[in-house]
């Protein structure tokens, strides 16, 4: 099967907005074995939006679109299927039922224009928006589909996970494939490729790496008529993958890097304080994204480096033991986990020095590590707090382990 990208709305042609649907879809489509053949961006005009998808299927047996579903009059995405196809929309009263619920649950009064979302054609299967007020469409007209989505990446990628994928594995016929993904932290992307090198170049399964806001993650899928196939030849290469680099892999796709760190905590009924000097809270923001922040994290304190280092004799690494130390002693808890970003400013932005202290104070001591990075005040505080989280992770599950012996 091959398939066409389309990214609609105004905004993205204009560059307020960049792209990463196409992008995400794309390496989606790959892995499931669809060739993709076009990535078009169109603007909010309805004629050159149904060109748009006329150009698309005479190239593909499947286009997927993102953007344009929502409720103003510029949202024409719908109106554009619907003239494509020659069918004319109405209201469905259930759908629109369920968006009027979305909005009494936040309080508010649903606006009348979101109506429109509540529209349908004859020849679309419906696909729910769990966490959004737009519902897709996915379209059959002879051997060729159409999938519209939100635009919002967090809506998109879920209606695509849940929804549109198992309807096109319908489409692709009795071949099976089986994915699984291992999320990795503590290694850049080009070291796990080195490390699974050997795997990757036998080509079956077909195992690819990239890199995440949460680390490195490696996905590795399979094809098959037979799927427990497809599953045997999975889990043996995860096997190996785990063999190769089983001490960076901290989860699969079901497990946020905040979980993973405060899992091992959880699991011995211990809490953990947080402090953090010249991080911007970094550290605690991403911890409190867990489920499990509400039962393992007591405090998080977020302080600016200003005036720390007035003594002289100060450093981030005495800073972070004092700090580690500290938040647990006045919290009342076994763990204090501390994060210290001093920045030097020597006038160039981007090539600022940044000096990365963390400790983790736990009942046997203390654990310290520290790191030196140039470049510019964000995205030092971004690799402190990745490391920060690594750092975390290894020690927790090192002193669980100690504890528990």
């Amino acid at each position: 099967m091959q398939a066409a990208i389309l990214s609609i709305g105004s905004e993205l042609l204009q560059g307020f907005l960049t792209d990463t649907n196409s992008t995400f879809l794309a390496q989606e489509l790959n892995e499931l074995g669809v060739e993709v053949v076009g990535v078009t961006q169109v603007d909010d005009n309805l004629d050159r939006i149904v060109r748009a998808f006329d150009r698309a299927l005479a190239d593909a047996q499947f286009v997927v679109a993102t953007g344009g579903i929502g409720p103003t009059d510029d949202d024409l995405t719908r109106e554009a299927v619907s003239r494509f196809v020659g069918e004319s929309p109405s209201v469905d009263r259930a759908i629109a039922e369920t968006i009027r619920e979305f909005f009494t649950r936040r309080g508010v009064v649903m606006p009348e224009q979101n109506i429109k979302q509540a529209w349908v054609i004859p020849s679309c299967d419906v696909m729910s928006n769990p966490i959004g007020t737009a519902p897709g469409w996915f379209v059959t007209s002879g051997d060729r589909s159409i999938a519209i989505m939100p635009g919002v990446p967090r809506e998109m990628t879920r209606m695509w996970t849940e929804q549109v994928v198992p309807r096109l594995l319908r489409r692709l016929g009795s071949d099976s494939i089986v994915t699984r993904t291992l999320k990795t932290i503590g290694l850049g992307e080009s070291a796990v490729e080195q490390e699974l090198k050997h795997i990757i170049q036998r080509g079956r399964p077909t195992i690819a790496t990239y890199a995440k806001d949460d680390g490195v993650h490696v996905r590795v899928t399979a094809l098959s008529q037979d799927r427990t196939e497809a599953e045997a030849t999975v889990s043996a290469a995860e096997a190996e993958i785990r063999q190769a680099i089983g001490a960076y892999i901290y989860g699969d796709l079901n497990i946020p890097l905040s979980t993973a760190v405060l899992q091992p905590i959880a699991q011995r009924g211990a809490k953990l304080a947080v402090w953090e000097a010249g991080n911007a809270g970094r550290l605690s923001g991403l911890l409190g994204e867990s489920p499990l922040a509400d039962q393992v994290l007591v405090t998080c304190v977020s302080v600016s480096c200003n005036g720390l280092f007035f003594d002289g004799e100060s450093t981030p690494s005495t800073l972070a033991v004092s700090g580690a130390q500290q938040a647990a002693r006045s919290s009342g808890v076994e763990l204090g986990a501390a994060v210290v970003v001093r920045i030097s400013d020597d006038g160039s932005r981007d090539r600022q020095a940044g000096d990365i202290a963390m400790a983790l104070a736990h009942p046997d001591g203390v654990w310290l590590r520290t790191q030196s990075i140039t470049s510019n005040p964000a995205e030092i505080r971004r690799r402190a707090t990745m490391t920060a989280a690594e750092f975390l992770w290894t020690s927790l599950k090192a002193e669980t382990v100690s504890h528990q012996d």
